[in-house]
């Protein structure tokens, strides 16, 4: 019985991943730029959230914080090349254990850059894993090739 339980949370959780995901690239992203798209599910209030982000991107140099509202957060990123990123943190809050949903996107400012070896997946990885939120209660990712090209071949 524990094993059927435990098989149909399992599903839940992987229907309601791909569910959230499935919405694909946001409509005003150009197609030719280099793009990353992750959702992540945790189990702390957004209000925490927000405020895990905005410290950790005050503390990377390479980030530069452009908008900061309640459920949204929007900077810009240079890589090393002198590239720009544009990069954006939204938060929906859940109603399962005051947890929150939170979308990031990542998308490079120049449109030959399809190809970026994992650059905009490692923008909001590293973001997430230096404000230590990848750690916490609750907490999920879900992305693909799809939503995030390159996320596979990154070495954040």
């Amino acid at each position: 019985m524990a094993m059927r339980i435990f098989a149909v949370v399992v599903l839940c959780a992987v229907f309601l991943g791909v569910r959230i995901i499935a919405g694909g690239k946001e409509d005003n992203v150009p197609t030719t730029n280099a793009y990353c798209k992750i959702v992540w599910l945790l189990g702390i209030p957004c209000e925490q959230v927000n405020v895990a982000i905005v410290t950790q991107i005050k503390d990377m140099a390479s980030y530069k914080l452009v908008s900061l509202a309640p459920k949204l957060i929007q900077a810009n990123h240079t890589s090393g090349f002198g590239q720009l990123e544009r990069v954006n943190f939204t938060m929906i809050p859940t109603s399962m254990i005051l947890g929150c949903h939170l979308q990031g996107t990542s998308v490079s400012a120049i449109w030959f850059s399809l190809f970026d070896n994992g650059a905009n997946y490692c923008n909001l990885r590293n973001v997430i894993k230096g404000s230590g939120l990848d750690k916490g209660p609750g907490f999920l990712e879900f992305t693909n090739e799809w939503l995030c090209l390159g996320c596979r071949q990154s070495a954040c």
